[in-house]
């Protein structure tokens, strides 16, 4: 006789809710005497366990899922699916070629086919009920006025010697990895054995540095290419550019001569939008901002000399800080100098490098400049019209078609090193101060006011950068420590319409100094016509001094030359 067995398949959210048990008292449910003589009934046997339970056995039962056997097998990844046309290790063809099959109508109805077959697969085994409140006693996490920081990860310089961190880099193609520069902008203590090496670090392993990046000379500035994500640009101390190919090696692939390369550090580089993804720019405190092909560093393709603007005894001006924005135009550059002046350059094909403007130059119209080198010049990325400066104990911000600043931050006591803007929200800004702490800027929600200011370090604080995505931020510090910061929903999530109420604040700001600026010049035309002089204005050189002298007690600078006694970088 044929024994048939049948299982009946069932899923999870077939059986209902859960049970819910209860702590109950024990209870006496019946009592039996003790009687003695019942023993001579039995016969003592080994004790064995038995176990009883009161579920009858049926010859149905109830599963949830049918087993699953798993076994390790080797699988070989080789790239296919491509058309014969196509080279798959030519990352410009495979981009192109995908971005023309998104546009297909085809390609949209797989995707939404797919999705259907991928929903019973999420709701499987969903059991909630849609009546039951889970979270009563949970309050949201994210809300506008409560931001925080949370450090996750630190990258320490390996060699012994203390150095700076003096830029990072993020790759382009994710939060993955980033780069570090590393080197002592205090020349004079620079010793004979410091090391020359920059790292790559990769933010799941924190102990070692992913790749070493060697230098004959401390690699002052270091960024990704991004369109090749193995190519990188390093500015050096002795002024040489060095072009790294992570496929041949750490060391250079590639270097600039003495001849035709900068006098001095190159304090930034930016790789350029283009065909070959080969151009790329250099600033230094040589008072040029050199063009480059990396295919051919032994000549300069361009040049520009950084100047005052003065046609009949020119100033040089040193370069600290370079911006170029392909959404701005390809053409646009901003220098941040020395002399605390941003200068407008444009550089068109054909034509030589011309500066259009100098922001904060007073011979030139302008006024607020800053009272030290300005150490970052930062676009926002939502209105490229405005841009940010750090250089002295305050942030600035400019429009391209003002000579002076829109908007300023309250003055520091500590030196502003570095800043940065949000790449998802219009209205938050960073500054990294030299006393370790950042501050993190809403002008979406108030303009008085820092939002959030934490202290990263206890070391001061050299440089920033932003992850694309916006959700992580690495902050260096002069000991040569690199602190990966997680921001919180409220400071990486855009706010209702946040895009076009900044842009109409900018604005607003913009009127508001093109109409005082007007004033002003209409004041000056009503102070010629005074032949008496009744009109002008005179400072009292006396209150003056007395009121500088003031401002940098407060500030914790005394000396008699308060300009020398600036904190060093």
């Amino acid at each position: 006789m044929n024994e048939y067995e049948y299982i009946y398949m069932k899923k999870r959210k077939d059986f209902g809710r859960y049970c819910n048990f209860d702590t109950v008292e024990a209870k006496i449910l019946g009592q039996v005497d003790h009687q003695p003589q019942c023993g001579d009934m039995y016969v003592e046997q080994t004790i064995i366990n038995a176990v009883f339970h009161n579920i009858p056995e049926f010859s149905e039962h109830s599963v949830n899922t049918a087993r699953v056997k798993t076994s390790a097998r080797v699988m070989t990844h080789v790239e296919g699916g491509w058309p014969k046309e196509i080279d798959y290790s030519e990352a410009q063809d495979t981009l192109k070629y995908r971005k023309r099959l998104e546009k297909d109508p085809a390609y949209v109805s797989a995707v939404r086919q797919l999705t259907k077959q991928t929903v019973p697969c999420l709701e499987m085994n969903n059991t909630i009920d849609l009546f039951q409140i889970y979270f009563q006693d949970e309050e949201p996490d994210h809300m506008p006025e409560i931001l925080n920081l949370k450090t996750i990860a630190l990258f320490k310089d390996p060699p012994d010697e203390t150095r700076s961190v003096t830029k990072i880099g993020w790759h382009p193609e994710g939060p993955t990895k980033l780069v570090g520069s590393y080197s002592n902008l205090r020349f004079q203590r620079m010793s004979e054995d410091m090391p020359m090496s920059s790292f790559i670090w990769d933010i799941s392993e924190r102990n070692d540095p992913l790749m070493e990046l060697r230098a004959p000379s401390p690699l002052i500035c270091c960024q990704y290419n991004q369109k090749n994500a193995d190519w990188l640009l390093g500015g050096s101390y002795n002024g040489l550019i060095n072009h790294y190919d992570l496929r041949k090696g750490p060391s250079p692939c590639m270097k600039s001569s003495v001849e035709v390369g900068h006098y001095d550090p190159v304090y930034d580089v930016v790789w350029l939008q283009s065909k070959t993804g080969t151009e790329c720019a250099s600033v230094s405190s040589d008072g040029r901002l050199l063009f480059w092909d990396v295919r051919k560093l032994s000549e300069v393709q361009d040049e520009c000399v950084l100047n005052d603007g003065n046609k009949e005894h020119p100033k040089t001006l040193g370069g600290t800080s370079l911006e170029w924005m392909q959404e701005a135009g390809p053409t646009k550059f901003l220098v941040g100098s020395e002399h605390g002046i941003i200068l407008s350059c444009t550089k068109r094909p054909k034509k030589q490098v011309e500066i259009g403007s100098w922001f904060g130059s007073e011979d030139r119209g302008g006024y607020g400049k800053h009272f030290g080198p300005v150490y970052s010049v930062k676009r926002n990325p939502f209105h490229v019209k405005f841009f940010l400066s750090v250089g002295d104990w305050c942030a600035k911000m400019w429009m391209e078609e003002l000579k002076g600043p829109m908007l300023q931050t309250p003055y520091y006591p500590a030196f502003i090193s570095a800043a940065g803007w949000s790449p998802t929200r219009a209205g938050v800004f960073f500054l990294a101060r030299q006393d370790g702490r950042l501050d993190v800027w809403d002008y979406f929600y108030r303009m008085n006011e820092v939002a959030l200011t934490q202290q990263v370090s206890d070391r001061a604080l050299t440089c920033f950068n932003v992850q694309a995505q916006g959700r992580l931020a690495a902050v260096g510090d002069a000991g040569g420590t690199i602190t990966l910061l997680q921001l919180c929903d409220g400071l990486v999530d855009p706010g209702p319409n946040e895009k076009n109420l900044i842009g109409m604040m900018l604005d607003r700001e913009t009127k508001r100094e093109k109409s005082l600026d007007q004033i002003k010049k209409q004041g000056g035309v009503a102070r010629k016509d005074d032949k008496d002089g009744a009109g002008g204005m005179t400072i009292d050189k006396t209150k003056y001094q007395e009121r500088e002298k003031a401002f940098f007690t407060e500030l914790n600078m005394t000396g008699d030359d308060l300009g020398t006694t600036l904190p060093a970088r």
